[in-house]
């Protein structure tokens, strides 16, 4: 079977990198990866770092901790494998296809079919209870590494510390949105970029393609670990 286009790709993939990730994103699905890599929880933990400080709106820190500096490397390494893997386009080309026959325009539905997608499988994956084990050993570590994490502002060190906290203090359960608190979700992460931004209507197409998409993704997330991890060790 042929795989996607370039041109699809290049549909798929979001219009500004930066503007797409500052409020969110997949962090979990980075340390469950990361998980599935190494026993190393300040690896887990440098794999969702850039995440971290995008959430901080910070730049990405220097560390002089090597399992640290690891696993921020593996971040970027399976951002990259993640973007081609044929199952994460397959479902962004199916997500594009139903935003766009609904009227959203081009640009709202790129970026859905992109960072809504990211967002959904994060969910799917939450399941996996030892990737919940370690994500919050992961969480826990950071008592332990926070010095050897160099930050562009001082203040941002001790806000890591407290959003990962936070993050560990609400469980061994993930939250589980519902598609009304995913699509607001996605209208606030696009609201600052005009051409991508959600209207109302845009919001209630996403909604619809939540409820529709749902059980397709938590069928195919595993699949997308396979792939991911064959792509990461080639």
């Amino acid at each position: 079977m042929r795989g996607p286009s370039p041109r699809f790709e290049r549909a798929v993939r979001p219009p500004s990198r930066v503007a797409v990730y500052n409020e969110c994103v997949n962090f979990f699905g980075h340390a469950v990866l990361a998980a599935r890599t190494s026993p190393s929880d300040a690896f887990v933990l440098g794999a969702m770092l850039p995440d971290f400080a995008s959430m901080l709106g910070a730049r990405l820190p220097r560390t002089s901790h090597a399992e640290l500096a690891a696993g921020v490397r593996f971040h970027h390494r399976s951002d990259d494998a993640f973007h081609g893997a044929p199952s994460f386009l397959a479902i962004s080309r199916e997500a594009l296809q139903f935003l766009l026959e609904r009227g959203m325009r081009k640009g709202s539905a790129r970026a859905v079919a992109h960072v809504g997608v990211e967002l959904e499988l994060d969910r799917a994956l939450s399941g996996d209870l030892h990737a919940l084990a370690r994500y919050r050993a992961a969480l826990a570590c950071v008592d332990d590494v926070a010095a050897e994490i160099t930050w562009n502002d001082p203040t941002t060190s001790p806000r890591l510390v407290a959003l990962c906290h936070s993050l560990f203090a609400r469980g061994n359960s993930r939250e589980e949105p519902t598609p009304e608190l995913m699509a607001e979700r996605l209208r606030r992460i696009l609201e600052g970029r005009p051409r991508l931004r959600l209207d109302d209507a845009g919001q209630s197409v996403v909604r619809e393609w939540i409820v529709a998409a749902r059980p397709s993704i938590v069928s195919r997330a595993p699949t997308l670990v396979r792939e991911l991890e064959q792509r990461l060790v080639t």
